[in-house]
């Protein structure tokens, strides 16, 4: 009995340990590398040592596998004092909120809301540091778990990702038909990641931009749903957005806004990072409107709430590995990024500072749903973050198995 009672205190133990190191993580206070003796940062010889390894989801052990869904689940269990979320859905929190800020100091209070983490040039720093802070929150949990990427041109992922052992399959219950196409099935998300299994949403988060009404609870995903079904997506048309010079053309084509063909024409649309997101989640077509719109049907398309999808992170690590790829091979440090100054809304510019990582000088917009300040969490005033910041991602402790060994070009 005895031993019983020595257990159980040792497991509570452990779990206010965990729950501590999670929470200081996650209170955004920046990590000082050169302090943690495991992500210290060095530079020896040119070299960078210590760094933490994100290696391509299809290389994943079991173990990996299943530690990294442990460690996401566990975040999602565990609720701050003094907070109303999980640390998951906080995160999930500051996705939205970076999706409608309002500036709040001089020069910048006009009132209007403003998208900050996509469509202008923070679109990779913001979520640079996004993703890396909620890796540091996975490692509070488990220290050995680091971010998988997901290499949207390997054609094994798509198999290896949406499987039972990992991050669950395609949506079941809902079948729709496609004119000329057949019918197609998705919905709610069975297995580890339902809502059956403790996967619930929070209805205030999981809202729709243009409607303001919830999405409800469940992990949705039409996976493959046409017109976004074709995978995996060709190499060539990521070796030519890599071959781009300018970072302005290189970021709206990665992200996906554009196209740009070989002889330099370019076309607008849905590509790449964006059409991803409706490969997972599912788009609808709306063709009697002009210009065609385009509805989401799933968690992964509906931009604002898509953390929501634990396939998120892999996601942009992908985003973010290309990214530092492209940095590598010629397109270091400032000198591409654009110059600071107001040649973007403000928190895009090399020089701003990007919320939640601002000292309060701004402020997400209410949703029709509730007041999204209450459930954000605080944030250290003295937590400043700008794009200038991130431009190295070795500085910020971690680095990509794909490459990392290659000689530089």
């Amino acid at each position: 009995m005895k031993l019983l009672l020595k257990s159980v205190k040792i497991l509570i133990y452990s779990l206010l340990i965990v729950s501590t190191c999670a929470i200081t993580v996650f209170a955004h206070d920046r990590i000082d590398y050169g302090q943690d003796k495991h992500y210290r940062y060095e530079n020896l010889l040119g070299q960078y040592a210590q760094l933490a390894v994100r290696k391509n989801v299809t290389d994943l052990t079991q173990r990996e596998k299943t530690a990294f869904v442990k460690a996401i689940k566990t975040l999602k269990t565990i609720i701050p004092v003094g907070s109303k979320l999980s640390i998951y859905d906080q995160f999930v929190a500051i996705h939205l909120g970076a999706t409608r800020l309002i500036h709040n100091h001089k020069g910048h209070s006009d009132g209007s809301v403003q998208e900050l983490a996509h469509e202008n040039a923070a679109f990779f720093p913001w979520h640079r540091e996004y993703i890396r802070r909620f890796e540091q929150a996975l490692q509070a949990v488990d220290r050995t778990v680091t971010l998988p990427y997901w290499d949207w041109t390997d054609a094994k992922a798509l198999d290896v990702i949406f499987n039972d052992d990992f991050l669950g399959s395609n949506g079941q219950g809902v079948t729709i038909k496609i004119p000329n196409q057949g019918n197609f099935t998705g919905g709610a998300v069975p297995g580890a990641f339902s809502a059956a299994k403790g996967w619930v949403m929070n209805p205030a988060l999981n809202i729709d931009p243009d409607t303001g009404i919830s999405l409800g609870t469940s992990l949705v995903r039409f996976l493959r749903l046409p017109p976004a079904s074709d995978y995996p997506l060709p190499k060539k048309d990521i070796q030519r957005v890599l071959a781009l010079n300018d970072y302005s053309l290189f970021r709206a084509a990665l992200e996906g806004f554009i196209s740009i063909d070989e002889q330099g024409k370019v076309t607008p649309g849905g590509f790449i990072h964006n059409y991803i997101h409706g490969l997972v989640g599912g788009v609808k077509i709306d063709a009697s409107t002009t210009p065609i719109t385009f509805k989401s049907l799933g968690t992964m398309s509906n931009i604002p709430s898509s953390p929501y999808d634990p396939v998120f992170w892999l996601h942009h690590a992908n985003a973010d590995r290309l990214w530092a790829e492209w940095q590598d091979n010629g397109h270091k440090g400032s000198d591409y990024y654009p110059p600071d100054g107001h040649s973007q809304p403000y928190g895009h510019n090399l020089k701003d500072l990007m919320w939640p990582w601002d000292g309060g000088m701004s402020t997400p917009k209410a949703t029709a749903l509730g007041d999204l300040l209450s459930l954000l969490p605080n944030f250290n005033s003295n937590d400043l973050v700008r794009p200038l910041d991130v431009l190295n991602h070795r500085k910020l402790g971690y680095t990509y198995q794909s490459w990392e060994n290659q000689p530089r070009r």
